[in-house]
Protein backbone atom coordinates (compact mmCIF):
# COMPACT_ATOMS: atom_id res chain seq x y z
CA UNK A 1 0.00 0.00 0.00
CA UNK A 2 1.34 3.42 -0.86
CA UNK A 3 2.29 5.76 1.99
CA UNK A 4 -0.40 8.24 1.03
CA UNK A 5 -3.10 5.55 0.93
CA UNK A 6 -2.12 4.17 4.30
CA UNK A 7 -2.05 7.64 5.85
CA UNK A 8 -5.42 8.52 4.33
CA UNK A 9 -6.93 5.48 6.04
CA UNK A 10 -5.42 6.55 9.35
CA UNK A 11 -6.87 10.04 9.00
CA UNK A 12 -10.26 8.60 8.14
CA UNK A 13 -10.20 6.54 11.30
CA UNK A 14 -9.16 9.46 13.49
CA UNK A 15 -11.28 12.15 11.86
CA UNK A 16 -14.63 11.23 13.44
CA UNK A 17 -12.88 12.17 16.65
CA UNK A 18 -12.19 15.47 14.90
CA UNK A 19 -10.50 17.38 17.54
CA UNK A 20 -7.84 17.50 20.19
CA UNK A 21 -7.16 19.98 22.93
CA UNK A 22 -3.71 21.06 21.86
CA UNK A 23 -3.09 21.43 25.57
CA UNK A 24 -2.72 17.65 25.80
CA UNK A 25 -0.80 17.01 22.63
CA UNK A 26 1.63 14.45 24.01
CA UNK A 27 0.04 13.05 27.10
CA UNK A 28 1.39 9.84 28.65
CA UNK A 29 0.74 6.85 26.44
CA UNK A 30 -1.92 4.28 27.39
CA UNK A 31 -1.12 2.59 30.67
CA UNK A 32 -0.47 -1.12 30.61
CA UNK A 33 -3.32 -2.86 32.49
CA UNK A 34 -2.33 -3.86 36.03
CA UNK A 35 -1.65 -7.49 36.78
CA UNK A 36 -4.74 -9.36 37.84
CA UNK A 37 -6.07 -12.89 37.95
CA UNK A 38 -7.24 -13.92 34.52
CA UNK A 39 -5.50 -11.09 32.61
CA UNK A 40 -4.31 -12.33 29.23
CA UNK A 41 -1.57 -10.95 27.06
CA UNK A 42 -0.97 -9.45 24.60
CA UNK A 43 -3.36 -6.53 25.17
CA UNK A 44 -3.83 -3.55 22.84
CA UNK A 45 -5.00 -0.14 24.05
CA UNK A 46 -5.53 3.02 22.02
CA UNK A 47 -6.08 6.67 22.94
CA UNK A 48 -7.22 9.40 20.57
CA UNK A 49 -6.68 13.06 21.34
CA UNK A 50 -7.62 15.12 18.29
CA UNK A 51 -8.68 18.71 17.63
CA UNK A 52 -10.11 20.42 14.59
CA UNK A 53 -9.06 24.06 14.95
CA UNK A 54 -10.10 27.16 13.07
CA UNK A 55 -8.18 30.45 13.11
CA UNK A 56 -9.96 33.37 11.48
CA UNK A 57 -7.71 36.44 11.31
CA UNK A 58 -9.94 39.46 10.72
CA UNK A 59 -7.19 42.08 10.70
CA UNK A 60 -3.39 41.94 10.41
CA UNK A 61 -0.55 44.24 9.45
CA UNK A 62 0.56 41.58 6.97
CA UNK A 63 -2.37 41.01 4.59
CA UNK A 64 -1.19 37.45 3.88
CA UNK A 65 -2.14 36.50 7.45
CA UNK A 66 -5.78 37.53 7.08
CA UNK A 67 -8.39 34.92 6.25
CA UNK A 68 -9.36 31.59 7.80
CA UNK A 69 -7.35 28.42 8.31
CA UNK A 70 -8.82 25.07 9.43
CA UNK A 71 -6.62 22.13 10.38
CA UNK A 72 -6.26 19.03 12.54
CA UNK A 73 -3.79 18.89 15.40
CA UNK A 74 -3.46 15.81 17.58
CA UNK A 75 -2.40 12.24 17.96
CA UNK A 76 -3.37 8.60 18.14
CA UNK A 77 -1.40 6.72 20.82
CA UNK A 78 -1.25 2.92 20.92
CA UNK A 79 0.18 0.52 23.49
CA UNK A 80 0.69 -3.23 23.05
CA UNK A 81 1.27 -4.94 26.41
CA UNK A 82 3.15 -8.19 25.90
CA UNK A 83 3.59 -8.95 29.61
CA UNK A 84 2.72 -7.27 32.88
CA UNK A 85 5.83 -5.10 32.73
CA UNK A 86 6.85 -4.99 29.05
CA UNK A 87 5.08 -3.17 26.24
CA UNK A 88 5.50 -1.53 22.86
CA UNK A 89 4.29 2.06 22.52
CA UNK A 90 3.66 4.23 19.46
CA UNK A 91 2.24 7.65 18.61
CA UNK A 92 1.00 8.85 15.24
CA UNK A 93 0.74 12.64 15.20
CA UNK A 94 -1.01 14.89 12.72
CA UNK A 95 -0.49 18.59 12.13
CA UNK A 96 -0.07 21.02 9.23
CA UNK A 97 3.61 21.03 8.30
CA UNK A 98 3.83 24.42 6.62
CA UNK A 99 5.62 27.35 8.18
CA UNK A 100 3.26 28.87 10.74
CA UNK A 101 0.31 26.74 9.56
CA UNK A 102 -0.30 25.23 13.00
CA UNK A 103 -1.12 28.67 14.42
CA UNK A 104 -3.07 30.13 11.51
CA UNK A 105 -0.63 30.25 8.62
CA UNK A 106 -1.01 32.55 5.64
CA UNK A 107 -4.53 32.20 4.17
CA UNK A 108 -3.92 35.35 2.07
CA UNK A 109 -7.46 36.63 2.51
CA UNK A 110 -9.17 33.33 1.74
CA UNK A 111 -10.12 30.03 3.37
CA UNK A 112 -7.60 27.20 3.57
CA UNK A 113 -8.71 23.81 4.83
CA UNK A 114 -6.21 21.15 5.94
CA UNK A 115 -3.46 22.65 3.77
CA UNK A 116 -0.21 20.73 4.12
CA UNK A 117 -1.92 18.44 6.67
CA UNK A 118 0.30 15.44 7.36
CA UNK A 119 0.71 12.38 9.55
CA UNK A 120 4.06 11.29 10.93
CA UNK A 121 5.42 8.84 13.47
CA UNK A 122 6.29 10.83 16.57
CA UNK A 123 7.19 7.99 18.95
CA UNK A 124 7.86 4.25 18.70
CA UNK A 125 9.60 2.56 21.59
CA UNK A 126 9.77 -0.42 23.94
CA UNK A 127 8.95 0.15 27.60
CA UNK A 128 10.08 -2.00 30.51
CA UNK A 129 9.01 -1.59 34.14
CA UNK A 130 11.38 -3.62 36.32
CA UNK A 131 9.84 -2.07 39.45
CA UNK A 132 6.87 0.09 40.41
CA UNK A 133 9.19 3.07 40.77
CA UNK A 134 11.26 2.60 37.60
CA UNK A 135 10.36 2.87 33.90
CA UNK A 136 12.91 2.28 31.11
CA UNK A 137 12.34 3.13 27.44
CA UNK A 138 14.26 2.66 24.23
CA UNK A 139 13.46 3.70 20.66
CA UNK A 140 12.05 6.87 19.10
CA UNK A 141 11.10 9.21 21.95
CA UNK A 142 10.02 12.72 22.93
CA UNK A 143 12.65 14.26 25.21
CA UNK A 144 11.26 15.02 28.72
CA UNK A 145 11.84 18.78 28.37
CA UNK A 146 9.03 21.15 29.39
CA UNK A 147 5.38 20.30 30.01
CA UNK A 148 3.40 23.11 28.43
CA UNK A 149 3.09 21.49 25.00
CA UNK A 150 0.76 18.89 26.54
CA UNK A 151 -0.39 20.63 29.74
CA UNK A 152 -1.49 24.11 28.76
CA UNK A 153 -5.23 24.72 28.57
CA UNK A 154 -6.57 27.01 25.87
CA UNK A 155 -6.77 26.73 22.09
CA UNK A 156 -3.35 27.74 20.71
CA UNK A 157 -1.27 28.02 23.91
CA UNK A 158 -0.05 24.43 23.91
CA UNK A 159 0.41 24.38 20.14
CA UNK A 160 2.67 27.42 20.32
CA UNK A 161 4.77 25.75 23.04
CA UNK A 162 4.85 22.63 20.87
CA UNK A 163 6.25 24.67 17.98
CA UNK A 164 8.88 26.47 20.09
CA UNK A 165 10.52 23.67 22.08
CA UNK A 166 9.14 20.15 21.58
CA UNK A 167 12.05 17.74 20.94
CA UNK A 168 10.49 14.76 19.19
CA UNK A 169 11.67 11.96 16.88
CA UNK A 170 14.64 11.45 19.18
CA UNK A 171 16.31 8.05 18.87
CA UNK A 172 17.76 6.84 22.14
CA UNK A 173 17.07 5.62 25.65
CA UNK A 174 15.25 7.18 28.60
CA UNK A 175 14.22 6.34 32.13
CA UNK A 176 12.07 7.70 34.94
CA UNK A 177 12.68 6.88 38.60
CA UNK A 178 10.22 7.82 41.35
CA UNK A 179 12.76 8.52 44.05
CA UNK A 180 10.23 9.81 46.60
CA UNK A 181 6.70 8.46 47.03
CA UNK A 182 5.59 9.22 50.56
CA UNK A 183 2.28 10.52 51.99
CA UNK A 184 4.28 13.06 53.98
CA UNK A 185 6.34 14.49 51.12
CA UNK A 186 4.44 13.70 47.91
CA UNK A 187 5.66 12.04 44.73
CA UNK A 188 8.84 13.17 42.98
CA UNK A 189 10.41 11.78 39.81
CA UNK A 190 13.71 12.17 38.03
CA UNK A 191 13.83 11.53 34.28
CA UNK A 192 16.82 11.34 31.98
CA UNK A 193 17.40 10.60 28.30
CA UNK A 194 20.33 10.20 25.89
CA UNK A 195 19.48 10.50 22.22
CA UNK A 196 20.16 11.78 18.71
CA UNK A 197 17.77 12.96 16.02
CA UNK A 198 16.31 9.95 14.23
CA UNK A 199 17.29 9.91 10.55
CA UNK A 200 15.60 6.64 9.56
CA UNK A 201 12.91 6.22 6.90
CA UNK A 202 10.34 6.41 9.72
CA UNK A 203 10.77 10.19 10.00
CA UNK A 204 9.02 11.11 6.75
CA UNK A 205 5.46 12.41 6.53
CA UNK A 206 2.31 10.91 5.03
CA UNK A 207 -0.86 12.19 3.33
CA UNK A 208 0.45 15.51 2.06
CA UNK A 209 2.42 15.97 -1.15
CA UNK A 210 4.96 18.69 -1.71
CA UNK A 211 4.12 21.03 -4.53
CA UNK A 212 6.77 22.43 -6.80
CA UNK A 213 8.63 25.45 -5.56
CA UNK A 214 6.85 25.74 -2.20
CA UNK A 215 9.32 26.96 0.40
CA UNK A 216 7.09 26.88 3.47
CA UNK A 217 7.38 23.17 4.31
CA UNK A 218 9.01 22.64 7.70
CA UNK A 219 8.66 18.84 7.90
CA UNK A 220 8.35 16.69 4.82
CA UNK A 221 11.16 14.31 3.86
CA UNK A 222 13.03 12.09 6.30
CA UNK A 223 15.57 13.78 8.55
CA UNK A 224 19.08 14.03 7.11
CA UNK A 225 22.51 15.13 8.27
CA UNK A 226 22.47 17.98 5.75
CA UNK A 227 19.53 19.75 7.41
CA UNK A 228 21.68 20.40 10.47
CA UNK A 229 20.24 21.61 13.74
CA UNK A 230 21.04 20.84 17.40
CA UNK A 231 20.97 17.15 18.30
CA UNK A 232 21.31 16.09 14.66
CA UNK A 233 24.82 14.68 14.92
CA UNK A 234 24.32 10.91 14.70
CA UNK A 235 25.87 10.44 18.14
CA UNK A 236 24.19 9.70 21.45
CA UNK A 237 25.78 12.63 23.26
CA UNK A 238 22.61 14.73 23.53
CA UNK A 239 20.82 14.57 26.83
CA UNK A 240 18.22 15.93 29.20
CA UNK A 241 17.57 15.59 32.93
CA UNK A 242 14.23 16.59 34.46
CA UNK A 243 12.60 16.70 37.89
CA UNK A 244 8.83 16.52 38.44
CA UNK A 245 6.75 16.56 41.60
CA UNK A 246 3.12 16.60 42.74
CA UNK A 247 0.74 15.27 45.41
CA UNK A 248 2.61 17.25 48.04
CA UNK A 249 0.40 17.25 51.17
CA UNK A 250 1.57 20.64 52.48
CA UNK A 251 1.15 22.15 48.95
CA UNK A 252 -2.14 20.64 47.80
CA UNK A 253 -2.88 21.17 44.12
CA UNK A 254 0.73 22.18 43.33
CA UNK A 255 3.06 20.48 40.81
CA UNK A 256 6.36 21.46 39.26
CA UNK A 257 8.76 20.60 36.44
CA UNK A 258 12.39 21.66 35.93
CA UNK A 259 14.75 20.41 33.22
CA UNK A 260 18.17 20.97 31.69
CA UNK A 261 19.01 19.85 28.15
CA UNK A 262 22.22 19.88 26.13
CA UNK A 263 22.31 19.30 22.36
CA UNK A 264 25.44 18.93 20.26
CA UNK A 265 25.70 21.05 17.09
CA UNK A 266 24.66 19.61 13.75
CA UNK A 267 26.49 20.01 10.45
CA UNK A 268 25.68 23.75 10.37
CA UNK A 269 26.50 24.52 14.01
CA UNK A 270 29.56 25.48 16.01
CA UNK A 271 28.50 25.17 19.66
CA UNK A 272 26.27 23.19 21.98
CA UNK A 273 22.75 24.41 22.54
CA UNK A 274 21.67 24.51 26.19
CA UNK A 275 18.02 24.49 27.18
CA UNK A 276 16.45 25.28 30.55
CA UNK A 277 12.81 24.79 31.51
CA UNK A 278 10.90 25.54 34.70
CA UNK A 279 7.16 25.37 35.19
CA UNK A 280 4.56 25.18 37.92
CA UNK A 281 0.83 24.57 38.21
CA UNK A 282 -1.50 25.24 41.11
CA UNK A 283 -5.14 24.22 41.20
CA UNK A 284 -7.48 25.45 43.90
CA UNK A 285 -10.78 23.61 44.27
CA UNK A 286 -13.54 25.87 45.55
CA UNK A 287 -16.12 23.11 45.79
CA UNK A 288 -17.17 19.99 43.88
CA UNK A 289 -18.16 22.06 40.85
CA UNK A 290 -15.56 24.83 40.68
CA UNK A 291 -11.76 24.92 40.42
CA UNK A 292 -9.17 27.52 39.40
CA UNK A 293 -5.85 26.57 37.78
CA UNK A 294 -2.84 28.89 37.64
CA UNK A 295 -0.01 27.88 35.32
CA UNK A 296 3.37 29.39 34.46
CA UNK A 297 6.37 28.18 32.49
CA UNK A 298 9.64 29.62 31.27
CA UNK A 299 11.92 28.01 28.68
CA UNK A 300 15.25 29.37 27.49
CA UNK A 301 17.75 28.23 24.87
CA UNK A 302 21.31 29.53 24.86
CA UNK A 303 23.29 29.12 21.66
CA UNK A 304 19.90 28.49 20.07
CA UNK A 305 20.29 26.60 16.83
CA UNK A 306 23.81 25.53 17.84
CA UNK A 307 25.33 28.92 16.95
CA UNK A 308 25.10 28.22 13.21
CA UNK A 309 27.31 29.61 10.48
CA UNK A 310 25.56 32.27 8.44
CA UNK A 311 26.45 34.62 5.64
CA UNK A 312 26.09 38.35 6.19
CA UNK A 313 26.26 41.20 3.76
CA UNK A 314 29.19 43.59 4.18
CA UNK A 315 30.03 46.90 2.57
CA UNK A 316 33.35 48.55 1.93
CA UNK A 317 34.78 51.46 -0.08
CA UNK A 318 37.00 50.78 -3.08
CA UNK A 319 40.25 52.64 -2.42
CA UNK A 320 40.80 53.37 -6.10
CA UNK A 321 37.32 54.47 -7.22
CA UNK A 322 35.74 55.49 -3.92
CA UNK A 323 32.67 53.44 -4.82
CA UNK A 324 30.81 51.35 -2.29
CA UNK A 325 31.27 47.60 -2.73
CA UNK A 326 28.89 44.97 -1.41
CA UNK A 327 30.22 41.55 -0.43
CA UNK A 328 29.37 38.66 1.87
CA UNK A 329 31.28 37.04 4.70
CA UNK A 330 30.67 34.09 7.00
CA UNK A 331 30.11 34.47 10.72
CA UNK A 332 28.27 32.68 13.52
CA UNK A 333 24.84 33.63 14.79
CA UNK A 334 24.57 33.90 18.56
CA UNK A 335 20.93 33.61 19.61
CA UNK A 336 19.25 33.40 23.02
CA UNK A 337 15.59 32.39 22.87
CA UNK A 338 13.23 32.84 25.83
CA UNK A 339 9.63 31.62 25.77
CA UNK A 340 7.32 32.53 28.65
CA UNK A 341 3.74 31.51 29.42
CA UNK A 342 1.43 32.75 32.19
CA UNK A 343 -2.22 31.82 32.38
CA UNK A 344 -5.33 30.98 34.37
CA UNK A 345 -8.20 28.59 33.84
CA UNK A 346 -11.50 28.48 35.75
CA UNK A 347 -13.92 25.55 35.55
CA UNK A 348 -17.57 25.43 36.62
CA UNK A 349 -19.09 22.04 35.98
CA UNK A 350 -18.84 21.32 32.22
CA UNK A 351 -17.81 24.93 31.47
CA UNK A 352 -14.26 26.29 31.42
CA UNK A 353 -12.61 29.60 30.61
CA UNK A 354 -8.94 30.37 29.93
CA UNK A 355 -6.85 33.56 29.74
CA UNK A 356 -3.15 33.36 28.83
CA UNK A 357 -0.19 35.47 27.76
CA UNK A 358 2.81 34.11 25.89
CA UNK A 359 5.99 35.83 24.79
CA UNK A 360 8.86 34.79 22.52
CA UNK A 361 11.96 36.92 22.93
CA UNK A 362 15.12 36.48 20.86
CA UNK A 363 18.43 38.16 21.63
CA UNK A 364 20.43 37.84 18.40
CA UNK A 365 23.94 38.99 17.53
CA UNK A 366 22.82 39.63 13.93
CA UNK A 367 19.58 41.14 12.64
CA UNK A 368 17.92 41.75 16.03
CA UNK A 369 14.15 41.34 16.17
CA UNK A 370 11.57 42.62 18.68
CA UNK A 371 9.73 40.35 21.09
CA UNK A 372 6.52 38.62 20.00
CA UNK A 373 3.47 38.52 22.28
CA UNK A 374 0.18 36.62 22.15
CA UNK A 375 -2.87 37.25 24.33
CA UNK A 376 -5.57 34.59 24.25
CA UNK A 377 -8.95 34.25 25.97
CA UNK A 378 -11.42 31.45 25.39
CA UNK A 379 -14.49 29.77 26.83
CA UNK A 380 -15.59 26.20 26.26
CA UNK A 381 -17.85 23.39 27.35
CA UNK A 382 -17.81 19.60 27.46
CA UNK A 383 -20.64 18.40 25.20
CA UNK A 384 -20.55 14.68 25.92
CA UNK A 385 -19.23 11.46 24.40
CA UNK A 386 -15.67 12.73 24.67
CA UNK A 387 -16.33 15.94 22.71
CA UNK A 388 -15.82 19.51 23.82
CA UNK A 389 -16.03 22.86 22.02
CA UNK A 390 -14.18 26.16 22.56
CA UNK A 391 -14.45 29.66 21.16
CA UNK A 392 -11.81 32.34 21.73
CA UNK A 393 -10.03 35.52 20.67
CA UNK A 394 -6.34 36.22 20.15
CA UNK A 395 -4.43 39.47 19.87
CA UNK A 396 -0.89 39.06 18.58
CA UNK A 397 2.16 41.26 18.16
CA UNK A 398 4.34 39.26 15.80
CA UNK A 399 7.55 39.73 13.81
CA UNK A 400 7.37 39.88 10.03
CA UNK A 401 10.10 37.52 8.86
CA UNK A 402 10.89 39.45 5.69
CA UNK A 403 11.10 42.97 7.08
CA UNK A 404 11.97 42.16 10.70
CA UNK A 405 9.42 44.71 11.87
CA UNK A 406 6.58 44.07 14.29
CA UNK A 407 3.00 43.62 13.16
CA UNK A 408 -0.32 43.08 14.93
CA UNK A 409 -3.28 40.80 14.29
CA UNK A 410 -6.73 40.04 15.67
CA UNK A 411 -8.10 36.50 15.34
CA UNK A 412 -11.19 34.50 16.25
CA UNK A 413 -10.34 30.97 17.41
CA UNK A 414 -12.55 27.88 17.45
CA UNK A 415 -11.89 24.27 18.35
CA UNK A 416 -13.79 20.99 18.38
CA UNK A 417 -12.00 18.37 20.44
CA UNK A 418 -12.39 14.64 20.97
CA UNK A 419 -10.62 12.44 23.51
CA UNK A 420 -11.34 8.76 23.94
CA UNK A 421 -9.77 5.37 24.50
CA UNK A 422 -10.55 1.79 23.65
Amino acid sequence: MRRTSLAAVLVALAFPAAAQDAATLTQPLPEVPPAAVGVRFPQLSTEIDMSMIGVGTTNATDDARTGTSVFLFGEVAMGLALTENFSLQGVLATEPIGEGDSTGGFPDGGLIGFRRQAIFLEQLYAEFKPADTLVLQGGILVAPFGRGYHDFPGILTAIRAHEVYLVDQSLGAAGTWTYVSDPRFGEHDISAALFTLDRSFLTGTYVTSRRCCSERYERYNRNTDAQGGPGNNGTFNNGVVALDGDRIPFLPGFSYHVAVMSLAPGSDGTAREWGYAAGARYEHRWDREQATLLFVEGVQFRNAGGRPRVEVETTSIDADTGEEMIDTSETTLSDRVTFTTVGIQHRIGPWHGVAAWQQLRRKRSIDPVPAENWYEVSVGRAIGYGFSADLGYQYARYVDEESGSRGTSHSILARLRYTGSF
